[in-house]
């Protein structure tokens, strides 16, 4: 063994810490500058002299601690890279792209010795290190070249480092802590919540020193639970920070011009989260440049720039983190599927006709598919996006999938901040206690008598029910637990058999489980599922512990508990559900049966108490949430009200300050109603639900009227006002009053106003069709309204419109094919076309768009819809014949 080696093992032996600082350090002065050199790469002859002055210190660094710690191999790689650096910032050479090529390379090498500290010096750098020296020497070098730092030779004690010109005391604003370290406090912390959960099952509420004393153990240990959790959360940039070099490093290889775009590295998540992140997204995103993005020839005869953009953007929604990869390719050949499909014997050419495109893309899932002829080395290899999908919901995420031919392909990741504490609705089946991950829960659903017969339907061999217009698929755990194989369809058939053969429960007899029925509405992707259970147990938050193979070889848990009464819960696998009872298959058939069944004028609204005399009704789309709140938390300031909800100032709408209604009593809980689509953060208070119903009716507009009401109906024996939130907040804000003249006329270029435009509007549902027009009418504008697209078409006939403003999703004709008609008429096609639907996706969008829509407004965005409605009727009024 060589006396260098020997140093090596001694300072590994004797002085890890310092070994393990260095390398830590190293890795950070790398993954730093990978970036720096790409960007360097991009400004050629102009390159930035803070990039250059930043990467050569980070090499620099690295160069002086490996020659102290008698690293050679590593200190004569850094040092040659340190040589063409300099020359750089000396502006005799320039960060060109062989340069660059090298450099990377060199970080490469240096990164792969970090990785095996104790075997470095037995690393090959020749090739790298002669292809740095070559490039070095192009150009004569004016100063003195730099002292070698090559470790002295054997038998000579190494020269002490060259003393620094000034001495600096990692005494900062931070520590390094091993991760070990973080992990023991995150399991201490499980523990300590486990001991709260037992806690509060066993406090005297009477008691008001006790029950103190654990509202208060409850609030410490929510903190510190939150602060260690915090201490394990690190950027989404560590993981999507290292694509710009995969992406230029495939786009040479491959003959491709790729640009990247990254948003939002600083979102963060658990780090066990983001290890597991890695692997499945290298793979979207070789894909992505492999098999979506073209060459340039490709792209210039389709219309599109040379260069080829992926777009990586991470965001906070709703408690999760999402993950969204655009790239603007040429998509996923749906026909290219189909062949591979019939090819393997997976599906029959008759079975393909009947599905739908988004069935047909989601066959990509299957084990093992790939729409390539053979494994690359490229992108794949072999590896289907089974096993990427399978990888994001192992770790309680889920994966959306959207591709559209010629166009691109966006994927959409939604993950956990993290899988060790979470907030799980606790459920019984069978006499066992489940739990279900707050973040896949929609909304709970309880049956009560008769309605548990007659309101779960059968479509085909699945059982479902209607939730507020929408067929939902039901899944019966019970059901689940006592079949562990694959459901099948002749399995789903039995089970719905099954339960439609329950006799009723005898009148006057004592109560039997059929009186009653609860479900748990969950989330999968995009799609929703009810999940029948026993009981109703209550929320907790639990401690993930993992689970025994067997068990885990079910795929429908995720992990277990154990809960604050000490008994053990399973977690379930919400996902996993779905496909052990093969409900996604159903897909096609609810799409169908919900266009059978669907009631034109039905619409779901919530009905609620402010004060304690009147019922008030607020349509379900019109909601983003309900946040329950305690009225001493709200603040007064000046003659306004607010309370802070998910850290942000929310000003607080009391109904009688703004109609003549009864006030609301005092009450120590309370509620408040948070509005979709509004600028700034408003809630309305109420004091008490009252039901969710279906309604039909039109509203009354003569009985009552207010300033701030859509009407009246009569609902649950009750007049019951609907308010206009959007009014209200109108009344409260003056910034909101701007619009108000939008539609007093149209001004011609003499300043002349000739008069309000006059504007066709199509919405199958009554609610909206009256709220839409009461909308446009108080903004001046005239409007005449219609069912679906057939009798849009036959008003246009017979009539003159400024603006087209028509729904989507309608009966008899649909507003795609009114759209197509509007468009194929001489006399009618330059009418400009808002579409006003729900469909809040980029398909369905493209899709409006491409049919003959000028505008795609989200039906729920009020004001920015008018804006839309104003500025089309103005554009068309410039662009209009004198």
């Amino acid at each position: 063994m060589s006396t260098e080696q020997e140093t090596i093992d001694d300072i590994l032996l004797n002085d890890p810490e310092m070994v393990e600082a260095f390398v830590a350090e190293a890795n950070e002065h790398l993954d730093s500058i990978e970036d720096d050199f790409l960007t360097l790469e991009r400004q050629q002859g102009n390159p930035d002299k803070t990039l250059l002055d930043k990467v050569f210190r980070a090499i620099h660094s690295v160069k002086g601690a490996a020659g102290f710690l008698n690293l050679s191999r590593m200190a004569e790689l850094a040092h040659i890279m340190e040589a063409l650096l300099t020359k750089m910032r000396a502006g005799k050479i320039l960060p060109a792209s062989d340069n660059i090529d090298s450099l990377l390379a060199g970080v490469d090498l240096l990164k792969t010795m970090l990785r095996n500290i104790k075997e470095s010096n037995g690393v090959d750098i020749r090739l790298v290190h002669e292809k740095l020296t070559a490039l070095t020497e192009k150009t004569p070098e004016s100063s003195p070249p730099p002292k070698e730092t090559s470790p002295p030779p054997a038998g000579r004690e190494p020269a002490a480092p060259p003393a620094p010109e000034k001495i600096e005391t990692d005494l900062g604003n931070t520590v390094r802590i091993h991760v070990d370290i973080l992990d023991k406090l995150m399991v201490q912390a499980g523990e300590l919540v486990l001991i709260r959960n037992q806690q509060l099952l066993h406090v005297d509420e009477s008691d008001s020193a006790a029950r103190s004393i654990a509202h208060r153990l409850d609030r410490i240990t929510s903190e510190l639970q939150q602060t260690i959790i915090s201490t394990r959360m690190q950027p989404v940039g560590k993981v999507i920070d290292k694509f710009p070099r995969i992406i230029r490093d495939m786009g040479k290889s491959l003959g491709k011009q790729i640009d990247i775009e990254i948003i939002g590295s600083s979102a963060e998540l658990d780090k066990t989260i983001l290890e597991s992140l890695t692997d499945p997204l290298t793979h979207i995103i070789r894909n992505s440049c492999g098999h979506g993005i073209e060459i340039p020839e490709e792209r210039v005869k389709a219309g599109k720039p040379k260069t080829g953009l992926i777009t990586i953007a991470a965001y906070h929604e709703a408690g999760r983190v999402n993950i969204r990869i655009d790239d603007d390719g040429r998509g996923v050949d749906i026909d290219r599927i189909r062949k591979k499909v019939v090819e393997k014997g997976l599906k029959t050419p008759a079975e393909l006709e009947q599905m739908t495109h988004q069935e047909i893309l989601n066959l990509v899932f299957l084990p093992g598919f790939s729409t390539m002829d053979q494994a690359d080395d490229v992108c794949g290899r072999g590896v289907g996006m089974d096993v990427v999908k399978t990888g994001i919901e192992k770790i309680g995420g889920t994966f959306e999938f959207e591709s559209r031919t010629g166009e691109g392909t966006t994927i959409l990741l939604q993950l956990p901040l993290t899988l060790a504490i979470i907030p799980s609705l606790i459920v019984s089946a069978l006499g066992h206690l489940f739990a279900i991950p707050q973040v896949s829960l929609v909304e709970l659903v309880t049956l009560y008598d008769e309605d548990v017969r007659r309101r779960i339907e059968r479509a085909d061999d699945q059982e479902v029910y209607r939730l507020r217009g929408r067929l939902l698929p039901i899944v019966r755990l019970a059901e689940v637990l006592n079949r562990p194989q694959l459901f099948n369809r002749e399995t789903r058939t039995a089970i719905a058999e099954k339960y439609a053969r329950l006799p009723p429960p005898a009148a006057g007899g004592p109560e039997s489980e059929t009186d009653s029925l609860s479900f748990v509405v969950l989330k999968v992707g995009n799609s929703l599922y009810g999940l029948v259970v026993d009981a109703i147990i209550g929320t907790e938050e639990i401690v993930v512990k993992p689970l025994h193979p067997p068990i885990k070889a079910l795929g429908i848990y995720s992990g277990a508990t154990i809960m604050g009464s000490g008994k053990t819960a399973l977690i379930l696998d919400v996902g996993g559900i779905a496909r052990h009872t093969g409900i996604t298959l159903a897909d096609r058939i609810m799409e169908q049966r919900e266009k059978e069944f669907r009631t034109e004028d039905q619409q779901s609204v919530l009905l609620f108490k402010s004060g304690p005399k009147e019922q008030f009704a607020l349509s379900l789309p019109l909601i983003r949430r309900i946040e329950p709140i305690i009225a001493t938390d709200i603040e007064l300031i000046g003659d306004r009200e607010y309370i802070t909800v998910d850290n942000t100032s929310t000003q607080v709408l009391r109904l009688d300050h703004f109609l003549e209604v009864s006030p609301i009593e005092d009450h120590d809980n309370l509620f408040l109603i948070l509005p979709r689509h509004l600028k700034r953060p408003v809630g309305i208070l109420m004091t008490a639900f009252v039901d969710v119903v279906e309604t039909g009716m039109t509203l009354d507009v003569d009985s009552y009227r207010a300033d701030g009401l859509l009407g009246t109906a009569i609902l649950n024996n009750s007049m019951t006002l609907f308010i206009d939130i959007y009014r209200l907040v109108e009344k409260v804000d003056p910034e909101y009053r701007e619009l108000r003249a939008a539609g007093d006329g149209l001004a011609g270029e003499d300043g002349s106003v000739r008069g309000p435009a006059r504007i066709l509007l199509l919405e199958d549902i009554a609610f909206f069709r009256q709220l839409i027009k009461g909308y446009l009418n108080e903004k001046g504008y005239e409007v005449v309204d219609c069912k679906n697209g057939k009798l849009g078409l036959e008003e246009l006939e017979n009539n003159d419109f400024d603006l087209i403003v028509s729904d989507l999703e309608m009966p008899v004709m649909n507003g795609w094919q009114f759209i197509d008609g509007v468009r194929r008429s001489p006399e009618k096609r330059g009418i400009p076309a808002v579409a006003l639907t729900s469909l809040d996706t980029e398909e369905a969008r493209h899709k409006t768009m491409e049919s003959g829509f000028d505008y795609f407004e989200i039906k729920l965005d009020r004001e920015h819809f008018l804006r839309t409605v104003a500025t089309a009727l103005q554009k068309h009024h410039d662009s209009s014949p004198s």
